[in-house]
């Protein structure tokens, strides 16, 4: 089994860029972080790495694309970019709620409300990494890829208890959000989540 990591694919359901289309089409105002980055890709690239990683690695790889620092992406630049490219002008607004009235009766020759605030919500990472200090990372056998050798493998037995236990825990009547965090960080012992109350999609 080999893997790829391949960040954030551009107009994939449920990204961010999709997340926008959908909006407009019903009309809806757009609000975004200002302070999270992300790395793009493209589908057709997405769909290269994982060839890729199945053609050129040993069991256990993880590949992901060889990007520079200075190609992550502000989620707000990439917002202005999006509407650029989509001939539209916007108007920045300073609250959710202006936001919501501007788009009320919106007129496609009028600008469209974007509201940018800094972020809040639960998990989100402002920026993005493909590997941690405690990965051996091959960076020299590709040029434009770059591959973790010592990702973790764990018994099939431990694999199917972790899932029967997950199973069980999603059955009972009392279950939340909170004991499904502390249950995969017994899995993932340096899996980390900040709870703020607040999740993307409410806010995208």
């Amino acid at each position: 089994v080999t893997t790829a990591r391949f960040a954030n694919v551009a107009f994939s359901n449920g990204s961010l860029l999709d997340g926008y289309i959908q909006r407009l089409f019903k009309k809806q105002p757009i609000s975004c972080p200002n302070d999270v980055k992300r790395f793009f890709v493209s589908p057709e690239e997405s769909g290269q790495i994982c060839m890729l990683a199945c053609m050129l690695g040993s069991s256990g790889d993880i590949f992901f694309p060889k990007l520079d620092e200075d190609e992550l992406l502000n989620f707000k630049d990439i917002t202005e970019i999006f509407f650029e490219n989509s001939g539209r002008h916007v108007i920045h607004c300073k609250s959710e709620k202006e936001a919501k009235s501007l788009s009320v009766n919106l007129d496609d020759s009028e600008p469209y409300p974007v509201y940018y605030f800094k972020s809040e919500t639960s998990g989100e990472k402002l920026y993005e990494e493909f590997y941690t200090d405690r990965d051996l990372v091959d960076m020299n056998s590709f040029s434009s890829l770059g591959v973790i050798k010592n990702s973790v493998r764990r018994p099939l037995v431990e694999i199917e208890n972790n899932l029967k236990n997950l199973k069980s825990l999603l059955k009972l009547p009392d279950c939340n959000k909170e004991s499904i965090v502390q249950a995969l960080k017994k899995i993932v012992p340096d899996f980390q989540h900040i709870e703020t109350g607040v999740n993307l999609d409410q806010k995208m």
